[in-house]
C-alpha cells in the first residue's frame, strides 16, 4: 500500500510538473507571438521599409525552393550595389530592389548601375553552367528613361507592391535535428535558408511554427 502510495504521488507530481511546463511554454509563445505583432503593427522608417522590401522579395524565390542570398542585409552598405542573389538550377539573378513612396520614382541611372553590377557579378562569379540576369523590383514606377535603358540593356524591371502579412517566420531544422523558428527581428534571420526538402517551411504565426513542432531559437 505504501508503495503504491508513493507511486501515486510520484504520477501525480510528474503530471503537475509537465502542465507548469506546458503552461510557462504556452505563456512565452504567446508573449512571442506578441512582440511579431508588435513588430508588423509599428510604423516602419525607410531604412526598415528597404529591408521589409528586400525580404519580401526574396521570399518570393525562397518559397520556389531556389538558394537565395540577402547581400544587403548580411553585408550592408558593402553588398556592391547587389541587395539580393537567386540562384536557380539554370540561372543567377542578380536582384536590386527599392522601396520608394508614391512620388519616386527609378531612374536610367539606377538601371545603368544594376547592369553593370550584374556584369561585374558576371565576370567573377564563374558559373557555366547558369546564365546571369538582372531585375530591378520597385514599389514606386520606372521613368520612361528607365524602361528603354532596361529595355535595351536586357534588365528586368518589375513594380510591385508589398504587404506585410506574407509568411514570414522561418521554421529550420538543424545539422543536428533540432527544429527552431526564427522570426525577423532575430539577428541571424537573414542567414537562415529554408530548404522545404528538409521538412522547413514559412509560416504566419508562432502558433503555427510550434505546431509543426518548431520552438524558439535561441
Amino acid at each position: 500500500m505504501v508503495m503504491q502510495y508513493h507511486l501515486v504521488a510520484f504520477v501525480i507530481l510528474l503530471v503537475a510538473v509537465i502542465a507548469v511546463f506546458a503552461f510557462r511554454s504556452s505563456t512565452d509563445d504567446s508573449q512571442v507571438q506578441e512582440d511579431f505583432d508588435r513588430f508588423l503593427n509599428e510604423p516602419m522608417s525607410p531604412r526598415q521599409a528597404v529591408r521589409f522590401y528586400e525580404r519580401y522579395v526574396g521570399h518570393k524565390y525562397e518559397n520556389q525552393g531556389y538558394d537565395v542570398s540577402y547581400l544587403a542585409g548580411l553585408k550592408g552598405h558593402v553588398d556592391q550595389g547587389r541587395d539580393i542573389i537567386v540562384k536557380t538550377p539554370k540561372e543567377i539573378l542578380v536582384i536590386q530592389t527599392r522601396a520608394f513612396g508614391r512620388r519616386r520614382v527609378v531612374h536610367d541611372n539606377d538601371i545603368y548601375q544594376l547592369f553593370g553590377k550584374m556584369t561585374h557579378f558576371k565576370l567573377t562569379s564563374v558559373d557555366p553552367n547558369r546564365t546571369t540576369r538582372a531585375i530591378f523590383y520597385s514599389t514606386s514606377n520606372f521613368s520612361s528613361l528607365a524602361k528603354q535603358a532596361a529595355s535595351t540593356l536586357g534588365v528586368e524591371i518589375r513594380t510591385e507592391k508589398f504587404n506585410r502579412t506574407y509568411p514570414m517566420i522561418k521554421c529550420s531544422v538543424s545539422p543536428t535535428g533540432e527544429k527552431n523558428y526564427y522570426l525577423p527581428f532575430d539577428p541571424v534571420y537573414d542567414r537562415v535558408k529554408i530548404d522545404h526538402k528538409r521538412d522547413e517551411h514559412f509560416v504566419r504565426t508562432v502558433h503555427q511554427a510550434v505546431k509543426k513542432g518548431f520552438k524558439r531559437a535561441g
